[in-house]
This record gives structure tokens, C-alpha cells and sequence, in this order.
């Protein structure tokens, strides 16, 4: 399945796995069962992906540290550590787009510390959380929740949490934001998800050239890259 292979190898270079952490639900690693349902022509029907999905738990915490955003509305890379990934595919999370394979009612918590060192603003700092869904508003899609940091502190904190219901190929994505544009920089931001509950109904057939097409369309969007 030549689709497939090239799928798999596609995902499995875009990020790697803490092996070292776990969480009693399931083990920590990519679902590699998943390469197995595409077929020859790269592509997975809704009706596996509603049963592959069924049984098949889902949570992501990563976060990253000194990230300095200076953009009108940016997006934000969590290139940090990787605290957790239960069946989270590289495909599925690039580091800054969560996009999930598997339907259902999905749970994003996002947590923050500003600093104004280096010439970093100590006024409003903004955490946008959206979700764009397929047939829905442009990307990055609606703006779901939202944290602001308050101006005067040197330091402050921030904390945003959203629950939405997202079909296969959604995507979630935090951008920051200042007043003025002005230079913002996290000592610390962390970003949980997990799903909730499956909603077989909200799956939707897979297609590797358009999932690679919507990946591709999100970065894009003006911000989204660092």
C-alpha cells in the first residue's frame, strides 16, 4: 500500500515521541494502526474511521518556554517538551495545528506567563483559541475562547479553556495578539487537549492529498508561521 507508506513515513518525520511517558489509558505512541485502513488510493472511508475511533482514547500536553511573538496575530509552535501523546499522530498534531483523525467532543485547555524583559510589552498580552470545521467560517476559523493577560504586572499569567465538537479534519490552533502589535514573549505556554467522548457521526472520510492540502491552506494564514 504505497499510500499508506508514504503517509506513515510523512507523519512519523514530523515530530517525535516521548517514549519515557505514560498514562494508564493507553500506551504513548502514534496509532500506527491507523496506516493499515488507508488504502491504495489514500484514503479511509468514515465508516472505519467511526469504528477505528470508537475505542481509541486521545490527549496531547505539550508546551514550550521564551517564545517572542511580534506579528499583529500569531500563531503559536509549541516546540518544546512533549509532556504527553496518547494515540496523538504527527499528522495530526505539527506542532502548532491540532487536527484529529478521530471524531468526538474535545476538551483544549491553554495556560500562560508573560514576561516583559527584553522590551516585551507589559500590557495586554490576548490567547485566541479557534477551531475552524470544513464548510465553516475561513481560517483560522471561529474564536472559540479566550484569555487576556491585564496590563501593569511585569509578569502575568493567562488561562483560556474551550469544549467543542469537532468532526474528522477540524482544526484547532492558538494565535496571540497585542494591542498595537506589540512584542509579546511567554516565559511559559502549555497547551492540554483530550477527547472527551466519540461521536461516530461526526466522522468523515480521509483523503491524504486533501489532508495535505487543509495543512498546507493553514499555513497560510497570515501569522501561522514562525
Amino acid at each position: 500500500m504505497r499510500a499508506a507508506t508514504a503517509f506513515g513515513l510523512s507523519l512519523l518525520a514530523a515530530t517525535a515521541v516521548d517514549a519515557h511517558q505514560t498514562l494508564a489509558v493507553a500506551q504513548e505512541e502514534p496509532d500506527f494502526e491507523f496506516f493499515s485502513l488507508i488504502d491504495d488510493n489514500g484514503q479511509v472511508s468514515a465508516e472505519n474511521i467511526a469504528m477505528h475511533c470508537e475505542d481509541s482514547p486521545r490527549a496531547l500536553s505539550v508546551e514550550t518556554r521564551d517564545l517572542v511573538h511580534t506579528t499583529p496575530h500569531q500563531r503559536a509552535w509549541f516546540t518544546g517538551r512533549q509532556i504527553t501523546n496518547v494515540n496523538a499522530n504527527p499528522g495530526e498534531w505539527t506542532g502548532a495545528l491540532y487536527k484529529p483523525l478521530c471524531p468526538g467532543l474535545y476538551s483544549f485547555n491553554v495556560d500562560y506567563m508573560t514576561s516583559a524583559a527584553d522590551g516585551a510589552t507589559d500590557g495586554e498580552v490576548i490567547v485566541h483559541l479557534h477551531v475552524w470545521h470544513r464548510g465553516g467560517r475561513a481560517r483560522p476559523g471561529e474564536l472559540t475562547a479566550l484569555a487576556v493577560k491585564a496590563p501593569g504586572p511585569e509578569r502575568g499569567v493567562g488561562h483560556a479553556s474551550v469544549v467543542v465538537e469537532m468532526a474528522t479534519g477540524d482544526e484547532f490552533s492558538v494565535f496571540t495578539l497585542s494591542p498595537g502589535a506589540e512584542k509579546r514573549r511567554f516565559e511559559r505556554l502549555q497547551l492540554t487537549a483530550y477527547r472527551v467522548n466519540h461521536i461516530a457521526d461526526l466522522a468523515r472520510p480521509f483523503d491524504t492529498k486533501v489532508w495535505d492540502q487543509e495543512r498546507a491552506d493553514s499555513d497560510a494564514v497570515p501569522g501561522a508561521m514562525p
